[in-house]
C-alpha cells in the first residue's frame, strides 16, 4: 500500500491503481495471484468504512450451478447500492429480462448471470457498451455499490437506533429552548430519512447517521494480510490528517447551529492521531521524505539517505545531448533515455549516430515523464519532459474487452416509440401509436404496430414492416392532425411537399456547384514534422480520431474547398484533431484562424497550442478583449504582412480590419454559438479557404445540411480511456439536496459549478451558498463584470483556489476543468437542449465519477417542450451521445429551415422524415445531373469533348424502382413474446435489428445476440428470425411470395424478374417452357452447381455477373435439392419446394437452410 498526502481522493487513486496494473487484468479480472498495489490519500484513513467481515458478507460470490433465486438477488442488490434499469449500462446498474441478469459492478465490468430455473446455468463478463457477452467467467465476485450497505432485515433496526440517537439530540435542544422553528427542520429532516431507509430508497448523504452504519476503517482490511506500506512525506500526511479532521468537525458545528445536521454527523469521520497512531504500528512501514527529519515521525525507524538530483533539460538544447551521454560514458556511466514511441526512439537514435555516439546508453519504453541522477550510482535517467519537452500522460493502446471492437451506437436518427406518440405511414399519413398488440391473422399470430388515425380508424402495421413508418418531427410545436385512412388528403399533402421539396433542392444543389466549382489550395501529403508534431500528443489517440484526422487531410489534400463538421462529445478530442490540420496548413508556408465564442476559450486554445507546438518554429498570437489594443494593433499588421501563423480569437477575427496574407485554413469551435449573419460573413470573407467547424451538439439546420450530403461530417463517438458517463438528476429545486451534493464534491477535495443566470441576483446567490457551506470558498463571474476581474476570477477557480464558482453560462464553452466534477443548474427548464448538454459537459472530465443536478422551481408547471429536453437530458447520459442530442432537439425545436426558404408548413405536413427523405431523393437526383455538368465542365477546361447530358437521362423520382420485398404468406407463429422481452422499446429495438438481417453473418450475429442478451428463443421468436433472413434472400433470386399448398411451397416468381430473362435463355436450353425438371450443371465448370459454361472460378468467390436467370437455375441446382426444387414457367412462374410444408411449422426452417446453402455456394 502506498499513503500519499497530494492524492485527492479514492477515485483517483484507482485511476493510478489502474496504471500501475496491466491493462488487460484492468478491462477484465485476472485469476493472477500477484499481490495488489493499492495506492490512498490520507484523508481516505479518516473514512468509516463496513468491517471485512460485513463487506464479506456483501459481496456475494456466484459460480455455475449454484443456487440462485433471482427475485430474492434483485433484493440483495438493490440492498447493496445497485440501482435497477432496463438495461445495465454504468456502474452500479443491474437488469433482468427473464431469467438472465446483468450487472455493471463499480469497477465498470459487466457480468450476466443465465439462470435454468434457479440454477446459474452460464456465466459471463459482458460489455455495457454493446450488451454482448465476452468470454465465460469461472466465479464472480459482486462486491457492494456503495460503502453504505443496509440489508432489508436490518432496516428496522437501524431506524430504531438512529430515532434512539436523534431524540436525544432533540430532547437536549429542546431543553436549551432551540428556535420552534429549527426543532421543526430537524423533526422534518429526521422523518424523511427513517422514512427513506424503512423504504429502503434512502439516496442522501449518509455522513449524519454514518456513525451508526459503518464501524470499520481502512486498517482493518490491511490487518488482515502482511503489507508492506510506503508514506510519501510522513510530516505532510499527518499535517492533512489533522486539517481535514478540523475542518470537518468546524463544518459539522455550523451545521448543528443551523439545525441542518445532528451531532452523530461529527463521528462520521475517525479521529485523526488515533488512525494516524495506529498505522505507525504497522510492521513494514517505509517513508519516504525529501528533507531529512521527516522519518523522525515513525519513532525507532532507521534512516536511510539517498542523494540525488533532478535531470538536465535539453529541450532547447539537444544538441548537446551527444556529447554530455559520450562524457558520462568516458566516466563509466549509464545515460537511460525515455521514448514510449518507434518515432522518438528513432529520431534520437539518428541524433546520436551522427554524433558517433553508439554506446554509453540505455532505453526506458515506460512514459517516465521527469528524470533524476544518483551521481554515487554513475546513473542518469532523462525523462520525455527533459527530451521533448512535454509532459507525456499515459500513453496507453485503446483495447477492447475480449479482443473486439465495441459496436457503439452510431447515427440513429429518431428515438424509440412510445405509445401517444405521432408516426408517419408512408401511404396513409400521420397517426398515433397506441402501442404492440398480438393478433391472429391468416391462421398465425403475429406482433403489430397499433396506430390509431382520424374518426377512430385504427390501421396494424406488421412488425417486418417497420421502414415504412416513422416518428413524426414537425417544425413546430403544434400537434398535427390526424389523417384519415383511405381518403385522398394525404396524397394531396405529400405531391404539394414534393413539389416544395424539388425547388429546395434546387437551391441546395446551385450551392453545391457553386462550391465545386471553387478551386482550393492542394496541400501536399507531407507527414514528416507532422508524424513529429503528432508523436508529441500526451495521450492515446482513440480510433476515431485517426480516422478523422485522415478524412480533413484527404480533404485538404484535394482541390476542392473543403466544408466539414467535426461531431464529438465533450471532452472527445476535437480541439487535438483541429490542431493537427492547423499544423499542416502552417508547415505548407498558409496561415490558419482559429474562431472561438469566448475570450476565456480563446485563452485556454492559445495556452494549449503554444504548449503543443513549443519546439517548432511557428507564431502563434490571439486576438480578444484581454489582448490590449496596442498588441492588437502590432498583431494585425504581422498578420497582413505573413508573420504570424496562427491567430485564435473571438469575433473580433471577423473584422474589416483583419487582413491575412495567405490564409489557408479556418477553424470555428462551438459552431452553436455564432449566429446566421456570423456565418454568412465567414462564407463572404473566405470562399477558397477550407473550413473545418467543430461542435459537440451541432444546430439543427447544420446537421440537416450535413445529413443531406451538403456539407461532410465526421464523428468521434469513441470515449477517452477511463472517462465516466456523468450521472444526471433532474429535479426540483431542494435547498438541502443541493447542499449535500455539493458538500460531497467538496469532502472529495473537488470543485463545483453552481450556475445561476440572474446577473442581477448573482451576487446574493453567492452569499446564500457560502452560508450553507461554512468555510468553502466560494466566488462569482459573469459576462457583465469587467474583463480584468473577470479573468481574474476565472483563473482563479482554475488554479484551485476557489472551491464553488457561481456563474452565468459564461462556462458553457468548452473550458477544461478536470477537478470539477458537480454542477449544479438552477431553472434548468430555461435552457435549450443543446445548452443543457454543453453545460453538462463542463464536468466528468477525468476519471472521476462527475454529477448533474438540473433543478427548476417546485410550484412551477413545466411546458411540453421543457419536459422534453429534461427528460431528453436526463435519458442520454452515455458517452458520445452529443449527436443523438441534436437529433432530439431536432423534435422539441422543430425541424427549422435549411438555406432560409419558409417550409415550416410543407414540413409539419408530412413530419421531418418523410420531408428528409423527399429531399434527399430530389438532391440525390438533381446532384447526379449537375456532377455530370460539371465532368463536361473541367473536360472542356482542358480541351477535351464536351458532352450535354440529353434530357432522358434525368432521372425523375417517379421512375426510381423500389427493391422487390418477399411476402411470406405462411400461417406460423412468428413474433417476439413480452415474456422474452418484457420491455417494448427493447422490443421494438431488436424487430429493428432482425431487420438488418442480409445474410449467413448478420443472421448469426443477431440470433446470438438474442440468446446472448434473452435466454434461449422461444418457438416463435425462431420462426421470426428465419423468415427475416428468408424475405432477404428469397428476394435476391426474384421471389415475389411464398404460399404453402399441401405438402408443398410455392415460391412464386415475380413477374418483372422474369421478364429479365433473355428470351435466348429460354431457347438454349436453360429451361424449357413445359419442362418441371431442375437445370443441369453446364460443361466445363469445376464448382459444383454452377451453371455458367468454361467456368473455372475458385470456390468462396461470389460471382456478380450472373444474370437473374442464372441465379435462379444455380439455386434449382443445387446439391440435395435436386428433386425437390422444381420450376413451372406457366402462366405464373413459380418453384416447387416439395415436402417443404410438412410439418408446416419447419417450413421457415427449410427455407431459411434452402438459402444458406445458397449462400455457402456463392449463390
Amino acid at each position: 500500500a502506498a499513503l500519499s498526502a497530494d492524492l485527492a481522493d479514492s477515485e483517483s487513486t484507482a485511476a493510478l491503481s489502474a496504471n500501475l496494473a496491466d491493462s488487460e487484468s484492468v478491462a477484465m479480472p485476472s485469476t493472477s495471484t500477484a499481490p495488489p498495489i493499492l495506492i490512498i490519500s490520507a484523508v481516505a484513513l479518516l473514512q468509516r468504512l463496513p468491517t471485512p467481515e460485513e463487506y464479506r458478507a456483501a459481496s456475494p460470490t456466484f459460480a455455475v450451478g449454484d443456487y440462485c433465486d433471482p427475485t430474492e438477488l434483485a433484493v440483495r442488490l438493490t440492498d447493496m447500492g445497485y440501482r435497477r434499469a432496463d438495461l445495465a449500462e454504468v456502474p452500479g446498474q443491474f437488469a433482468r429480462r427473464g431469467e438472465i441478469i446483468d450487472i455493471v459492478r463499480p469497477d465498470g465490468v459487466g457480468i450476466r448471470i443465465s439462470l435454468f430455473d434457479v440454477e446459474i446455468d452460464q456465466l459471463k463478463f459482458f460489455s455495457p457498451d454493446d450488451q454482448r457477452s465476452r468470454e465465460n467467467c469461472p466465479r464472480a465476485v459482486i462486491p457492494p455499490a456503495s460503502e453504505v450497505c443496509i440489508k432489508a432485515a436490518d432496516r428496522a433496526d437501524l431506524v430504531e437506533r438512529i430515532r434512539t440517537a436523534a431524540q436525544e439530540s432533540l430532547l437536549r435542544r429542546r431543553r436549551e429552548q432551540t428556535q420552534a422553528k429549527l426543532m421543526e427542520k430537524l423533526e422534518g429532516q429526521l422523518n424523511r430519512d427513517l422514512g427513506a431507509i424503512a423504504e429502503g430508497s434512502w439516496n442522501a448523504s449518509p455522513d449524519r447517521w454514518l456513525a451508526l452504519i459503518n464501524s470499520g476503517s481502512l486498517l482493518d482490511y490491511l490487518a488482515e494480510a502482511p503489507v508492506l506500506t510506503f508514506v510519501d512525506e510522513p510530516a505532510e500526511v499527518e499535517r492533512r490528517l489533522l486539517a481535514a479532521y478540523a475542518g470537518w468537525r468546524e463544518q459539522v458545528t455550523v451545521l448543528l447551529e443551523q439545525g441542518l445536521t445532528f451531532p452523530t454527523a461529527a463521528e462520521s469521520q475517525l479521529n485523526p492521531l488515533d488512525m494516524w497512531a495506529a498505522w505507525q504500528r504497522e510492521a513494514g512501514l517505509l517513508a519516504i521524505s525529501t528533507l531529512g527529519g521527516g522519518a523522525n515521525l515513525l519513532p525507532g525507524a532507521r534512516e536511510f539517505r539517498v542523494y540525488g538530483r533532478e535531470a538536465e533539460r535539453y529541450v532547447s538544447r539537444i544538441s548537446e545531448l551527444p556529447h554530455d551521454i559520450a562524457r558520462r560514458d568516458e566516466r563509466a556511466e549509464l545515460t537511460v533515455l525515455t521514448a514510449t514511441t518507434p518515432t522518438q526512439r528513432e529520431n534520437l537514435r539518428v541524433l546520436l549516430d551522427g554524433e558517433g555516439v553508439r554506446t554509453g546508453y540505455a532505453w526506458l519504453g515506460l512514459p517516465l515523464n521527469q528524470g533524476f541522477e544518483y551521481p554515487a550510482a554513475g546513473l542518469t535517467v532523462l525523462g520525455l519532459a527533459d527530451i521533448f519537452g512535454r509532459e507525456q500522460r499515459g500513453r496507453r493502446t485503446r483495447k477492447r474487452r475480449g479482443g473486439a471492437a465495441v459496436e457503439t451506437e452510431r447515427i440513429r436518427l429518431f428515438s424509440d416509440l412510445k405509445p401517444g406518440d405521432y408516426v408517419v405511414h408512408d401511404e396513409h399519413g400521420i397517426g398515433q401509436f397506441q402501442g404492440i398488440v398480438n393478433k391472429a391473422a391468416g391462421g398465425a399470430r403475429r406482433d403489430y404496430l397499433q396506430i390509431s388515425y382520424a374518426k377512430g380508424d385504427q390501421l396494424f402495421i406488421a412488425m417486418d414492416d417497420l421502414q415504412s413508418v416513422q416518428k413524426y418531427i414537425g417544425a413546430g410545436e403544434k400537434a398535427p392532425a390526424l389523417s384519415r385512412l383511405g381518403g385522398q388528403n394525404w396524397q394531396r399533402l405529400k405531391e404539394r411537399a414534393r413539389d416544395s421539396v424539388r425547388h429546395l433542392a434546387t437551391d441546395l444543389v446551385e450551392l453545391y456547384a457553386r462550391r465545386a466549382r471553387i478551386k482550393g489550395y492542394r496541400f501536399p501529403p507531407e507527414r514528416t514534422w507532422q508524424a513529429e508534431f503528432d508523436e508529441r500528443f500526451p495521450y492515446q489517440e482513440t480510433e476515431d480520431q485517426l480516422r478523422c484526422v485522415e478524412e480533413i487531410f484527404d480533404d485538404m489534400e484535394s482541390d476542392r474547398v473543403m466544408d466539414r463538421l467535426l461531431c464529438g462529445d465533450v471532452g472527445f478530442g476535437k480541439t487535438e484533431v483541429a490542431f493537427r490540420a492547423i499544423f499542416k496548413c502552417i508547415v505548407e508556408g498558409k496561415q490558419a484562424a482559429f474562431l472561438a465564442p469566448t475570450t476565456v476559450l480563446v485563452q485556454q486554445h492559445y495556452n494549449t497550442f503554444l504548449e503543443r507546438a513549443a519546439d517548432f518554429p511557428l507564431r502563434a498570437e490571439q486576438m480578444s478583449r484581454f489582448v490590449a489594443p496596442t498588441d492588437q494593433r502590432r498583431i494585425l499588421r504581422d498578420l497582413a504582412a505573413g508573420s504570424v501563423d496562427l491567430v485564435i480569437g473571438t469575433h473580433r477575427l471577423l473584422s474589416k480590419d483583419v487582413k491575412f496574407k495567405d490564409l489557408g485554413l479556418l477553424v470555428i469551435d462551438e459552431e452553436q454559438r455564432f449566429g446566421v449573419d456570423h456565418k454568412e460573413r465567414i462564407k463572404e470573407l473566405y470562399p477558397h479557404v477550407d473550413v473545418l467547424t467543430l461542435t459537440a451538439t451541432p444546430i439543427p439546420r447544420t446537421l440537416h445540411m450535413s445529413l443531406a450530403g451538403i456539407r461532410d461530417i465526421s464523428l468521434l463517438e469513441d470515449p477517452p480511456e477511463e472517462r465516466r458517463p456523468v450521472m444526471t438528476s433532474v429535479m426540483p429545486y431542494d435547498a438541502e439536496m443541493v447542499r449535500e451534493a455539493m458538500l460531497r464534491e467538496l469532502n472529495r477535495q473537488g470543485q463545483v459549478f453552481y450556475l445561476f443566470n440572474d446577473t442581477r441576483h448573482i451576487g446574493k446567490k453567492a452569499e446564500a451558498v457560502a452560508a450553507a457551506l461554512p468555510g468553502a470558498r466560494v466566488i462569482s463571474a459573469h459576462g457583465q463584470m469587467p474583463e480584468d476581474l473577470l479573468e481574474q476570477r476565472i483563473q482563479t477557480f482554475i488554479a484551485g483556489e476557489a472551491d464553488i464558482l457561481v456563474c452565468t453560462t459564461i462556462i458553457e464553452s468548452g473550458i477544461d476543468m478536470p477537478n470539477v466534477n458537480t454542477i449544479i443548474v438552477e431553472d434548468a427548464d430555461r435552457f435549450g437542449l443543446a445548452q443543457l448538454y454543453q453545460l453538462r459537459g463542463r464536468v466528468g472530465r477525468s476519471s472521476r465519477q462527475a454529477w448533474a443536478y438540473l433543478t427548476y422551481r417546485p410550484d412551477k408547471v413545466l411546458t411540453e417542450d421543457s419536459n422534453k429536453r429534461l427528460a431528453a437530458i436526463r435519458d442520454y447520459t452515455e458517452l458520445g451521445a452529443g449527436f443523438r442530442v441534436a437529433l432530439r432537439d431536432l423534435e422539441v425545436r422543430g425541424a427549422g429551415n435549411i438555406l432560409g426558404a419558409e417550409q415550416h408548413g410543407q414540413m409539419e405536413a408530412v413530419g421531418y422524415d418523410l420531408y428528409y427523405r423527399m429531399l434527399d431523393e430530389e438532391v440525390g437526383l438533381a446532384k447526379k445531373t449537375v456532377d455530370h455538368v460539371l465532368r463536361a465542365e473541367r473536360r472542356e477546361a482542358a480541351g477535351g469533348y464536351t458532352e450535354v447530358p440529353p434530357e432522358s437521362a434525368v432521372l425523375t423520382v417517379a421512375e426510381r424502382k423500389e427493391p422487390l420485398r418477399t411476402l411470406i404468406n405462411l400461417p406460423l407463429d412468428a413474433s417476439l413474446p413480452p415474456e422474452y422481452i418484457p420491455d417494448p422499446a427493447q422490443r421494438i429495438d431488436m424487430y429493428r435489428r432482425l431487420a438488418t438481417i442480409e445474410d449467413n453473418t448478420t443472421y448469426d450475429d443477431v440470433w446470438d445476440e438474442l440468446t446472448d442478451r434473452y435466454g434461449d428463443l422461444p418457438g416463435e421468436a425462431q420462426v421470426l428470425a428465419d423468415i427475416a433472413y428468408v424475405q432477404k434472400r428469397a428476394s435476391d433470386f426474384g421471389v415475389e411470395r411464398i404460399d404453402s399448398q399441401g405438402q408443398d411451397l410455392i415460391l412464386r416468381l415475380s413477374a418483372e424478374f422474369f421478364r429479365t430473362a433473355p428470351a435466348d435463355d429460354l431457347r438454349r436450353g436453360s429451361f424449357r417452357a413445359d419442362d418441371t425438371r431442375t437445370g443441369g450443371t453446364r460443361a466445363g465448370c469445376t464448382r459444383a452447381g454452377c451453371t455458367r459454361a468454361g467456368c473455372t472460378r475458385a470456390g468462396g468467390e461470389q460471382d456478380v455477373n450472373l444474370s437473374p436467370m442464372e441465379r435462379l437455375m444455380r439455386l434449382l441446382s443445387l446439391p440435395g435439392y435436386e428433386r425437390q426444387l422444381q420450376l413451372s414457367a406457366g402462366n405464373v412462374p413459380h418453384i416447387v419446394f416439395c415436402g417443404a410444408a410438412q410439418p408446416l411449422r419447419h417450413s421457415a426452417a427449410k427455407l431459411r437452410e434452402l438459402f444458406r446453402t445458397a449462400e455457402r455456394a456463392e449463390i
